[in-house]
């Protein structure tokens, strides 16, 4: 189990975009501060500088490419954040209020088929033409009200699915960009080992002036590897003062609050103790989340739900929020809070945001809050593994 893994590789990915943008700049830097040794040491053979030209091209055009990539892929990170902030806002907001108007409309035509003789009885007695008339326009435009209202509801529904559908489409598209971006690094690495394994083909003079080349870059290297292992160093430090910090917030709102429910025992309350019983001790091994990941980013863990029946409903989360019905928060350990995590289960898929911390029960990494796991079918569930990863 690791519940460190997610914000790790998520923190890592600056780094190593910062690490192949400095790779790249130093093997251009190199070409261009050792094109007049090149120059000097090649002279005699023309074929030698006519591919060492070809290569250096080769070399700024896959430095291109990965730039144009990383470009790329960050356009769709944010679009990708402002899509999943939009969905959550639907989830949480638009869909209740025509939830429950749809359920209202649906008992009024239930109620108008159920009274359609008394409706016909009525219209019969009218006094005249006019007056007949007038009331089958009224219950005509009433029962089309309800019906738009059923529509209403079912047109967002598909709207909801629909814009899933492309947040998963646009992250995969996102991930593939990424991998673009690490071949063209490797393009690039191949292209330098090809002009060192050229310079080394040639007589004494030109492989001195190779040996100089190669120890002014590896020089570079050393110096780019050694600023990105301080960066990396200092952003360790800061993440775990963060932690630090949050931890002591949440210490401190517990002295505060010593009567108020905690979620570090939402594991231990009895809905929830009857669920993990009916696992049985056979099953604990299921309950290990994995590091396992597939190119997309997707993982495994096991999961929990909490807010409904324990207590917690109407509770403060670390983030401020208050636990509701529609919720679409989650808790994990170690995870920025405000990081959108989408979750898939029986077929289903819905985005969350990180708002709290826990679970603290072992084997787990994230507790939802009640309307995430109604979206994913998981209130009747209790503890059970899902997939998940990180926008």
């Amino acid at each position: 189990m690791s519940t460190f893994s997610p914000s790790r590789r998520a923190d890592a990915r600056p780094f190593a975009r910062i690490a192949c943008t400095a790779g790249l700049t130093a093997v251009l830097a190199c070409a261009g501060a050792l094109g007049p040794w090149t120059q000097a040491a090649y002279a005699a053979s023309e074929e030698t500088t006519a591919e060492l030209e070809q290569l250096g091209a080769q070399v700024r055009e896959a430095a291109a490419a990965h730039d144009a990539a990383i470009a790329a892929a960050s356009d769709l990170d944010s679009q990708i954040s402002a899509q999943a902030a939009e969905i959550l806002r639907i989830e949480q907001e638009v869909l209740p209020a025509q939830r429950q108007r749809a359920a209202q409309a649906a008992a009024h035509l239930y109620k108008m088929r159920e009274s359609s003789g008394n409706i016909v009885s009525m219209l019969f007695s009218t006094n005249s033409l006019t007056d007949f008339i007038t009331s089958m326009k009224y219950l005509t435009t009433i029962q089309d009200d309800n019906v738009e209202i059923l529509q209403d509801l079912e047109e967002t529904s598909a709207e909801l699915s629909a814009r899933m559908a492309e947040l998963s489409s646009m992250k995969d598209e996102a991930v593939a960009q990424e991998q673009t971006a690490s071949a063209a690094l490797s393009q690039v690495s191949a292209a330098q080992q090809a002009m060192q394994e050229r310079a080394d083909s040639e007589d004494a003079a030109e492989a001195e002036a190779a040996r100089r080349a190669a120890e002014d870059a590896a020089e570079l290297q050393r110096q780019m590897e050694e600023r990105q292992a301080a960066e990396q160093a200092a952003a360790a430090e800061a993440q775990q003062q963060q932690a630090q910090q949050e931890q002591a917030q949440q210490d401190e709102q517990a002295a505060e609050q010593p009567q108020a429910p905690d979620q570090n025992t939402a594991a231990e309350t009895p809905s929830q103790s009857e669920q993990d019983a009916t696992t049985g001790p056979d099953d604990t091994t299921d309950q290990e989340s994995t590091d396992t990941s597939d190119s997309s980013g997707w993982m495994t863990g096991v999961a929990s739900h909490y807010g409904t029946g324990d207590g917690l409903m109407g509770g403060t989360t670390a983030s401020g929020d208050i636990v509701t019905e529609t919720s679409m928060g989650v808790a994990m350990l170690n995870v920025p809070l405000g990081t959108y995590v989408e979750i898939r289960y029986g077929g289903k898929s819905v985005i969350a945001v990180v708002n709290d911390r826990g679970p603290y029960a072992h084997g787990r990494v994230i507790d939802m809050q009640p309307a995430v796991a109604r979206a994913l079918g998981f209130l009747s569930v209790g503890v059970g593994t899902v997939e998940y990863r990180f926008l």
